[in-house]
């Protein structure tokens, strides 16, 4: 055998063996601040890649932890000592009770954060890829995602929410709300002591229980289930799917209830005055509701409206 011959495969060996060494995240790092504060708090955290928690703690404190993921690819040289500067200069800034968290300017490197601040705390968020998660607060929220999911816990006051790629998930949710959603589920478990909310999602149904005032909800393709309290105009659409509302005793409001391809029904202990013979309103439904109230506008393109 050749001495080309056995170069070959002893090569091919040593790549091999190489490869584990050079695989991504296989460098980390962390670091944690503490963050004096008096009074209510504003939080801003800006990433390019990684995930953000928000919970409530105690008052007067704003604690930042951050772990650090590095994809070190081949050829990239070693990234240990960028590491040991984001540990030693995290990307915070403090300006009396306003918090910033800025984007990394290091190639292929994230950072997760973990926060605990005042309850009062509102959190403004950008974030190119990564989950989000909030809990405990009563702040004013502003959450953006390019993809992730977001999910909060025992919130109140104003929230505004925005995915392009990710799921919606809230309960114990109080105050009005807006989400949108580019392609992911919307599910939101109120409490009964809303406002106004906004709800639209390309892609994906939509589950909003408890909900009081008034409502947009709307979605591309998915079943949209909704049960509350309407006080205002409620506006419910969606172009592919089943719509299912459950409403309270007592409900009173005008319906006007359209379904392209499936049936309007309404039954239970709602009590309808209609135009026509409800018998033949298979399609459509126009009508009064416990002697009528606000307006309530029901459409799918293709699925069944039930209202109960």
């Amino acid at each position: 055998m050749s001495k080309s011959a056995i170069r070959f495969p002893l090569a091919i060996l040593l790549l091999t063996a190489a490869a584990p060494l050079l695989s991504a995240d296989s460098i980390q790092g962390s670091f944690e601040r503490s963050y004096s504060v008096s009074g209510p708090v504003a939080l801003e955290v800006l990433t390019r890649s990684g995930d953000i928690s928000v919970r409530s703690g105690p008052s007067g404190t704003v604690t930042v932890r951050g772990k650090i993921h590095v994809g070190d690819r081949w050829f990239t040289g070693n990234r240990q000592s960028d590491v040991n500067e984001i540990e030693k200069n995290p990307p915070i800034t403090q300006s009396g009770n306003s918090i910033r968290i800025d984007y990394l300017n290091y190639h292929d490197i994230s950072l997760d954060y973990e926060i605990t601040a005042p309850a009062d705390t509102s959190v403004q968020t950008h974030s190119g890829s990564g989950d989000q998660k909030m809990e405990g607060l009563s702040g004013k929220l502003n959450l953006e995602s390019g993809s992730g999911d977001m999910r909060l816990r025992d919130v109140s006051g104003e929230m505004r929410i925005h995915t392009g790629s990710g799921d919606v998930d809230g309960h114990g949710i109080s105050g009005a709300f807006s989400v949108e959603c580019g392609s992911g589920d919307v599910r939101i478990d109120a409490n009964g002591e809303g406002g106004d909310s906004r709800v639209r999602t390309g892609s994906g149904n939509i589950e909003l229980r408890g909900v009081k005032g008034g409502l947009q909800a709307e979605s591309g393709s998915g079943d949209v289930t909704i049960s509350g309290t309407q006080t205002a105009a409620w506006e419910i659409r969606t172009t592919s799917g089943n719509v299912e509302l459950e409403l309270q005793s007592g409900a009173a409001f005008d319906l006007e209830a359209t379904a392209g391809s499936g049936n309007v029904i309404v039954d239970g202990p709602v009590s309808i005055t209609v135009q026509g013979d409800l018998r033949k309103a298979r399609h459509a439904i126009q009508g009064k509701v416990g002697g009528g109230g606000p307006l309530m506008t029901v459409h799918t393109g293709s699925g069944d409206v039930h209202i109960h």
